[in-house]
């Protein structure tokens, strides 16, 4: 056996009494339900604690992209081959792959549907099926459509690279309005559209080009970040690079024919969706260049099944009720979630998941022993914001906004050269060979 997580991992299960250095004899048949980050970390984490390994993978793409390289490849750092790889490469030897869909679930019968395969069973059912990206929730933009009218999203592999050829190309436009926008759903990755304006920006400035351009940033919240520290740093950074900053302002439409976006101004900001009988001011604003978040919730199968937190006009996500710290679902005790998907108080970023797998595996291997899951996950998560090139503001916090960074002694609210070594040469790396493998 291979000692993954010989960090983190090692330590939290000998301070809980798990001995993580001996295979569980344990037997289950266990099904993932999603090959992205945290389907593979975690088959990789539960192929090394089981003796005898019974775990199958269902995801129905045959490539797997590293998705914190979409920003990079908008900024013309990594081409988009360098961050796509056949799933089949990165799924260990021991794990089963069902290339397929899942398109309901009955967790009462301990049963799931696919689309070719039709019912498989399980005695434990890990969901990390990832977030849905709802382009279609703004009006007069597809998924297909990306790209028309000069609209782009670094969330979608394809227009990644179209948003980086139409920033090389305002170099032969004389002005015009950049604008930038997130949204009103929980994101994964809520500092990918703070970078890319960064990034767009700082390519003006060192093209000589920044004077020809106004660049907006339209925030559906009060403040650019949390905790208030990354926070107040970038309001400063905006400001000293003369972005202009709208909060409360939500995307609602786009005319790309004509180039203008839609907003609506709100009273206050709100995670909801903002119903037909609304009566927000409203805000056009013309642009030659506009970048877009889409609004994220659970895929559909997730959203229409008694695993997710009820949906109503004031919870559209239908993320995963899981328990925050062992990531057990709150009903179903022979379900764990974690990633994306999961319905937990912090954000979804891969240096999340990477902290939650090892945690979620342990419990997982406990119950299978009929332990109770005591290992407990603090809420980590990482955000490298990049500022410029050559610069990242590494945001590093837990639940409650707790601040958890890597390296204690220095200013966390300072960028830093040595994370963009990080962020450019180090964490595709380890993302490839450490992390899905099963080491911290």
């Amino acid at each position: 056996m291979k000692l993954g997580a010989a960090g983190l991992a090692a330590a939290i299960v000998v301070e809980r009494g798990y001995d993580y250095f001996s295979e569980s004899k344990a037997k289950a048949k266990i099904v993932i339900v999603g090959g992205g980050a945290a389907g593979i970390t975690m088959s990789a984490y539960l192929s090394d604690m089981l003796r005898q390994v019974d775990v199958t993978i269902i995801e129905p793409n045959e490539i797997h992209h590293y998705q914190p390289g979409y920003t990079l490849i908008a900024a013309d750092i990594f081409t988009p081959g360098e961050i796509a790889k056949p799933t089949q490469q990165l799924i260990p030897r021991h794990v089963k792959w069902l290339k397929d869909s899942v398109t309901e679930l009955n967790p009462e019968g301990n049963s799931l549907t696919t689309a070719k395969n039709g019912r498989v069973s399980y005695d434990f059912l890990v969901l990390v099926p990832g977030c849905q990206m709802d382009f279609d929730l703004v009006d007069g933009i597809t998924r297909k459509s990306l790209g028309e009218g000069n609209v782009h999203s670094i969330y979608d592999y394809r227009s990644a690279a179209l948003c980086r050829d139409a920033i090389k190309q305002l170099g032969g436009v004389k002005d015009g309005k950049l604008v930038f926008t997130n949204t009103y759903t929980k994101v994964k990755c809520g500092g990918a559209p703070k970078k890319i304006c960064l990034l767009t920006e700082d390519s003006l400035r060192k093209r000589n080009l920044r004077k020809n351009f106004e660049i907006s940033y339209f925030a559906n919240q009060n403040e650019l970040m949390k905790p208030k520290v990354y926070g107040d740093r970038l309001v400063e950074i905006f400001a000293e690079r003369d972005i202009k900053v709208k909060y409360k302002h939500r995307l609602t439409g786009v005319d790309t024919s004509a180039k203008k976006a839609f907003f609506d101004l709100l009273p206050e900001p709100s995670a909801n969706p903002i119903f037909d009988d609304a009566t927000h001011e409203k805000l056009v604003v013309d642009y030659e260049l506009l970048h877009i978040v889409p609004p994220m919730s659970a895929p559909d199968f997730i959203k229409n099944s008694a695993v997710s937190v009820p949906i109503d006009k004031d919870n559209q996500g239908g993320w995963i009720k899981v328990d925050k710290e062992t990531l057990v679902h709150s009903k179903f005790k022979n379900i764990i979630s974690l990633g994306d998907v999961a319905g937990i108080p912090t954000s979804k970023t891969g240096a999340a998941i990477r902290m939650q797998a090892p945690i979620a595996a342990a419990n997982l291997v406990s119950m299978m022993e009929n332990k109770e899951p005591v290992m407990k996950y603090n809420g980590y998560s990482a955000c490298p914001v990049i500022t410029e090139h050559g610069k990242v503001l590494m945001c590093e916090f837990g639940y409650d906004e707790k601040l958890l960074p890597s390296i204690p002694f220095l200013d966390p609210g300072i960028e830093r050269g040595m994370w963009w070594l990080l962020k450019v040469h180090g964490l595709k790396p380890m993302y490839y060979h450490g992390m899905l493998n099963g080491f911290i």
